[in-house]
């Protein structure tokens, strides 16, 4: 038998080596042979306000059937969905987003109360309307900055603060803005994201436009709301739109301008709109009838929420149709996670942009974080609201730029505007009255402010004030008050005088103004009191009233950290003031000068999320023999110094009254909130009053009280109260529509 010669070791391991190859060859086409199979999927967002929260319903929905995202796209609010879902958050983690932000606040430029100035304090909840005004270099601008919208986008960004390629984030991205000069659509796809997305929403009119180099951007809609062909030039082969651009309205609904300006927007919002819809493979239009672009409130959030589900519940059959045609990806669109947010950010450097040198050096000597520190977002928005709330800018944002420790950069824009601000306020007590206020400023954060303040009203006056800021003087000021005054004085609920008088005012001024929640002033002031020749008569005496002027020496120390103005539901009030009172500087009517001493305190004590208690103590002494009549204490009405200095609230007295010389009351007023902006409250208040302050305790006290509804609107405190005292033993009613000034 012949054998056949064995192959030798090496010769037997070739064609062993080459199917191997073959078979790993093999098995490394496959996945890439399914996956060329599969069709690159573009989303395509449009534009529409507040209507684009439905956006993420209909994302959930995407999601939920295993629609991979290759590309998303985006105009306004789809900018805004569309560039976070990029980035890596789910839509399950956006909808909890925008359920859980104040709307009203982000889509404004108001700063936190607690963290305005105290200069700033006393001005909050004073004006109905106010309008900026630049006196020099003319730009677009609009009626919102954006300064809180903006920094609500870098907090969500952490990590993609760094200038980028969009197409290279987890899901490639874009987004549109229209240069307002060049009239021409603008597509980002690199860039600051923020500033991007912050472009894309920038409604002309509304938001301040946004400048990156010689371009003016704003809100895409105007040119492309609907960006399937921009989807489709990045490469998306199957295109997946979701549309919330609102029908034209019909004729009989342009009856009014409430009316014709939303026609005006939807009719510059369908530029291209009809091409573009025809480059989608699907189209998802969530039933947005019924709400506009500034419809944020929370009912109107969950019901467009729920809508955009709904609408693409009813396509569920076209999207697995869609799904087909696609392909079976190899593992769903959610590629990354989410950009972390830690609760402790290290940081490097400190960078500071826009600011002179000497501006630079004064922030940084006021700012409370440091450099190579752990910081976190809260002592970011502290740092921001504290500058911002200075008015000295019209933008402060922030970028953490840089791998972990991170450079913190801030971006400041000067902010040399004047403001015009009206007020209006109708009550039982004065009726109608308009505030108007002009602020010219000359200041960056040193410089000067020129204000004029005037009251239209029964008891009218004017008010020229200027200030200046330095390191030296901290605030100096220097202010004229003309106010003519036309008051009924009663006594136990009954009118004893009428006082006409005309009030002049001269005050100079030096305070401390850097402080957030405290300030302290002292000065000299002079003021005199031109009356019609009366007799004023009260229980024990009658005088002889003259008109007679005063110089005083005063200082004032006053904390404030409520939330908010009216119904605050946190925080402290205190005031201490002291006057020492003369006619020629150093005496009165040839002996010794006269003071007067007051304090008020009131806390806010949380008993629930809706129920406040505010217990109050305040009272005034007048020090030294016979003060004169123009300073004598009074006591009535809902709040201080209305037609006085010396005015002091009492529930139950609804007039002026003169009281003794010590004065003090305790007060104590349960708030409950009714809904979201009612309020139903208790009031009761006991005063206590004689000539000599050690001799209060030992004489009977005056009580009352009342019953109160309010309404936090628009227009200001809607109050309608009742009351009643054993003093006046008569029920009063008292009415207030407006802010209090």
């Amino acid at each position: 038998m012949k054998h056949l010669p064995l192959p030798s070791p090496a010769t037997s391991r070739i064609p062993t080596l080459r199917r191997l190859l073959c078979l790993g060859l093999l098995l490394l086409l496959v996945p890439l042979a399914a996956e060329a199979q599969r069709k690159k999927v573009g989303v395509v967002l449009s534009g529409g306000g507040a209507k684009g929260v439905a956006h993420i319903g209909v994302l959930q929905v995407l999601e939920k059937a295993g629609i991979p995202v290759d590309v998303i796209v985006g105009t306004s609010m789809g900018s805004i969905v569309g560039g976070l879902y990029a980035i890596g958050y789910s839509a399950d983690q956006l909808d909890s987003l925008v359920r859980v932000q104040d709307w009203m606040f982000l889509l404004s430029d108001k700063v936190n109360r607690y963290d305005l100035p105290f200069g700033e304090k006393e001005q909050d909840g004073k004006y109905l309307l106010s309008l900026p005004f630049d006196r020099g270099k003319k730009r677009p601008s609009g009626f919102i900055s954006g300064q809180n919208v903006y920094n609500l986008f870098s907090d969500l960004t952490v990590g993609y603060h760094d200038s980028l390629d969009f197409l290279q984030l987890p899901i490639p991205f874009a987004c549109v803005a229209a240069d307002l000069f060049q009239r021409e659509e603008i597509v980002m796809t690199s860039g600051n994201l923020v500033q991007a997305m912050r472009a894309s929403m920038a409604i002309p009119g509304v938001f301040t436009p946004v400048r990156t180099g010689n371009r003016v951007l704003v809100d895409g809609g105007i040119l492309n709301n609907f960006p399937t062909d921009v989807a489709r030039r990045l490469g998306a082969e199957i295109v997946i739109g979701v549309d919330v651009q609102a029908d034209l309205m019909k004729e009989d609904k342009l009856a009014s301008v409430s009316g014709v300006i939303p026609q005006i927007i939807n009719l510059l919002c369908m530029n291209k709109h009809e091409e573009n819809v025809q480059l989608a493979d699907l189209v998802i239009r969530p039933d947005v009838k019924g709400y506009s672009a500034a419809s944020f409130s929370a009912r109107s959030i969950d019901s467009l929420l729920a809508r955009g589900k709904v609408a693409a519940l009813q396509q569920w059959p076209a999207i697995m149709q869609v799904k087909e045609l696609i392909g079976k990806p190899e593992r769903s669109g959610r590629e990354m996670p989410q950009a972390p947010r830690p609760d402790k950010i290290p940081i490097r450097n400190i960078i500071i942009r826009g600011l002179s040198p000497r501006e630079e050096e004064w922030v940084r000597r006021k700012m409370r974080i440091e450099e190579n520190s752990e910081i976190t977002l809260h002592d970011i928005h502290r740092e921001i609201a504290t500058l911002y709330g200075t008015k000295a800018f019209a933008a402060v944002n922030y970028r953490l730029l840089g791998t972990v420790p991170r450079d913190l950069e801030l971006t400041l824009q000067s902010n040399p505007m004047s403001t015009l601000n009206v007020g209006f306020r109708f009550d039982t007590e004065d009726m109608a009255a308009l505030l108007f206020n002009t602020t010219l400023n000359n200041r960056g954060l040193r410089g000067s402010q020129l204000a004029l303040t005037g009251r239209l009203s029964k008891n009218p006056y004017v008010k020229l004030e200027y200030s200046l800021e330095n390191t030296f003087l901290r605030g100096f000021n220097l202010a004229y008050l003309f106010r003519y005054n036309d008051v009924n004085y009663y006594r136990k609920g009954r009118k004893t005088n009428n006082v006409t008088y005309r009030y002049h005012m001269g005050e100079l001024g030096l305070s401390s103004l850097y402080l957030r929640n405290f300030k302290f002033k002292v000065g000299l002031r002079y003021e005199y009191f031109d009356y019609n020749s009366l007799l004023f008569s009260n229980e024990d005496e009658v005088m002889s009233v003259r008109p007679e002027g005063f110089f005083s020496y005063y200082g004032v120390a006053e904390l404030d950290t409520y939330d908010r103005r009216f119904y605050p539901t946190r925080g402290i009030s205190l005031q201490a003031a002291y006057s020492l009172y003369t006619d020629n500087l150093a005496t009165y009517d040839g002996g010794s000068p006269f003071s007067a001493l007051s304090i008020r305190f009131r806390p806010v004590l949380s008993l629930s999320d809706r129920l406040k208690m505010l217990p109050s103590a305040y009272g005034r002494v007048l020090i030294g023999h016979d003060p004169a009549y123009s300073y004598l204490n009074q006591l009535g009405g809902t709040e201080f110094g209305r037609y006085n200095a010396q005015q002091m609230p009492f529930a139950g007295i609804n007039r002026v009254e003169v009281f003794e010389n010590a004065v003090i009351v305790g007060r104590l007023q349960l708030r409950q909130r009714m809904g979201h902006k009612h309020y139903l409250s208790l009031t009761g208040n006991y005063a206590l009053q004689d000539d000599n302050f050690f001799d209060l305790f030992g004489r009977k006290g005056i009580w009352g009280g009342g019953i109160g509804y309010s309404r936090d609107s628009m227009l200001g405190p809607i109050d309608l109260i009742f009351s009643f005292s054993d003093w006046s033993e008569k029920v009063e009613f008292y009415f207030n529509l407006g802010f209090y000034f």
